[in-house]
């Protein structure tokens, strides 16, 4: 099998309406020629993309306006999709992260973070993967994360759904390797999106670092790892470099290395060091994926 091609293809996008998720959607439907289903609750946004998009070229922008962290939103979504055609690519982009002490905020507040980032994420993975083996093709692209791969503290309910995520979907690939459906990963670390400011990180990093990516570089390495079918893709030399070093120093260690990095002792008043951060779209406490 070649490299997949999304020219003229039913793409699904969800957390599309900003940040990494609308570089996305723009660069599949300008760049790529794919015709773009694009999911968020943001309907006025969604509604901008859709205008964006079409007026730069002459693919078609299907809206759907759904909260992916609502009881029965994955249904909802895979529900639309089918009926706008045949859908041959799902990306999961939808994200939320908090920043701070794991216990500055009761487990409560955790939930809706575990239903958007990874309850949701796998529901969706498993309606579209049956529909893609039913059909004998389809590619699906989870977008997880560096805390995917390595603990975060500070980040802690975060980066465990990243790494349920990330161990889900490459065990899925295992599972149905040689059935037509390609199942990857993209972990990036920081990009320059809202989720900085709205998780609370922008107490903590710079949105001008130059360690965060911008969300235009960080689509272009997805899709086209995702084109070349790579299972996982880590951007970055910072990223695989920290990746690297759980192989050649103890776990500990590097997680003191982490901790120094991360933690909210670092900031100092007018000043904010530059680091890496997450990715994601949405305001913690408010459903507006």
């Amino acid at each position: 099998m070649g490299r997949l091609s999304f020219a003229d293809k039913l793409v699904v996008v969800t957390g599309a309406a900003s940040g990494l998720g609308r570089a996305l959607a723009r660069r599949l439907a300008v760049v790529e020629k794919a015709r773009l289903i694009a999911a968020d609750c943001r309907a006025d946004r969604l509604a901008s993309l859709k205008a964006d998009i079409e007026s730069a070229c002459p693919s078609r922008v299907y809206p759907v306006p759904v909260d992916l962290g609502a009881p029965g939103g994955a249904k909802i979504l895979f529900d639309k999709a089918a009926a706008t055609g045949t859908v041959y690519a799902l990306i999961n982009n939808a994200g939320l992260s908090f920043y701070g002490k794991t216990l500055d905020r009761p487990f409560a507040a955790y939930r809706e973070l575990i239903q958007v980032n990874c309850l949701t994420v796998m529901e969706t993975t498993a309606l579209f993967l049956e529909y893609f083996l039913a059909k004998g093709e389809g590619a699906i692209l989870n977008v997880t994360s560096l805390g995917g791969l390595i603990s975060l503290p500070y980040q802690n309910v975060y980066a465990a759904t990243k790494h349920a995520v990330q161990s889900f979907s490459e065990g899925l690939s295992a599972e149905y390797r040689g059935q037509g459906v390609v199942i990857c990963t993209f972990a990036p670390g920081g990009i320059a999106t809202e989720m900085i400011s709205r998780s609370g990180l922008d107490r903590h990093f710079r949105m001008d670092s130059s360690l965060l990516m911008p969300p235009e570089r960080a689509a272009r390495r997805a899709l086209r790892a995702f084109k070349n079918k790579r299972m996982v893709c880590v951007p970055g030399f910072l990223n695989k470099l920290a990746v690297f070093s759980q192989r050649v120093a103890s776990r500990a260690r590097v997680l003191r290395t982490t901790e120094r990095i991360y933690s909210p002792k670092n900031v100092r008043a007018g000043r904010r060091p530059a680091s890496s951060g997450t990715r994601g779209e949405r305001e913690p406490g408010r459903r507006n994926r």
